[in-house]
């Protein structure tokens, strides 16, 4: 499923970002001795872009007032990218305090959009690991108060650790996601197992984008009293926010709305037309 989707997507990340590396990345710094979860937070701005390049970093100690912003040279040769850290101030002159000068092998994933790779410090021993990096709109900050909390961390962490694209190729597969109805057999309100494949779609770009959410909209055909439809339809919403609550997706982002017979789309006088009114809708919000 999630393939699927990534596959669709591939070609407009390629051509929205190709190897135009230039502008704002943030992501985690992961030593050796760090998880993703307890890793530090790092920034890159990438000026200038060409076979050779400059720019600056700053690591800042999750949850920490400690950073250190450097400069840095920079290369391109067969896709790899390599960042060599110069000079560089830092908070204070805490034994803590990230000032170690890095030097990074990255690659940038074209079906993910993820910047990442390894680095080695120049000037500290046993100071390696990992750093993924996605596109952001976080201006790097020069000044010693963070420019920003470090609350984005968990959920880009456990995105990152499910296997999601970079948030902007989330954002490109929302902005490109198509609706379509779940429908019902007759005074049910059981999901047919040929919508879990949809289901398990939708909940993904849910999952992964974390101020998205879902209005979900029950309906039924116009057989009975508006007052038992009212309550079939609500059943009928309600069991596609179960079924999203068990894929993991938290209950506030799924908002329920239930309609009865009111809102009709087709003629409740052939068989057909009533299929298509006993249905689920959905929008994003």
């Amino acid at each position: 499923m999630r393939n699927k989707l990534l596959i669709i997507f591939t070609f407009f990340v390629f051509q929205a970002v190709g190897q135009d590396l230039s502008g704002n990345w943030t992501g985690i710094i992961i030593s050796n001795n760090q998880t993703p979860k307890t890793s530090d937070v790092i920034y890159l701005k990438i000026e200038d872009e060409g076979s050779q390049f400059t720019g600056l970093t700053r690591i800042e100690l999750l949850d920490d007032t400690e950073f250190a912003v450097k400069s840095f040279e920079g290369s391109i040769e067969d896709k790899e990218i390599f960042l060599t850290e110069k000079y560089g101030r830092r908070s204070s002159n805490s034994r803590k305090s990230p000032i170690c000068k890095l030097n990074y092998t990255l690659v940038y994933d074209d079906s993910l959009a993820y910047l990442k790779g390894s680095y080695q410090s120049s000037d500290c021993r046993h100071n390696s690991g990992e750093v993924v990096f996605f596109r952001s709109d976080h201006e790097l900050n020069l000044e010693d108060n963070p420019g920003s909390t470090h609350l984005w961390k968990h959920h880009f962490v456990r995105s990152y650790l499910k296997g999601y694209p970079a948030p902007e190729v989330m954002k490109s597969i929302q902005a490109n996601f198509k609706f379509q109805p779940i429908y019902f057999d007759h005074d049910k309100s059981e999901i047919k197992p040929e919508f879990y494949e949809y289901l398990n779609e939708m909940a993904m770009v849910l999952d992964g984008i974390h101020d998205l959410r879902v209005e979900i909209t029950g309906h039924t055909d116009a057989v009975g009293t508006d007052d038992y439809n009212i309550g079939l339809s609500e059943r009928r919403a309600k069991s596609i926010r179960d079924y999203f609550k068990s894929q993991g997706i938290e209950a506030e982002k799924l908002e329920i709305d239930f309609k009865g017979k009111r809102q009709p789309i087709d003629s409740n006088r052939t068989k057909e037309g009533k299929q298509r009114n006993r249905r689920v809708n959905f929008k994003f919000i």
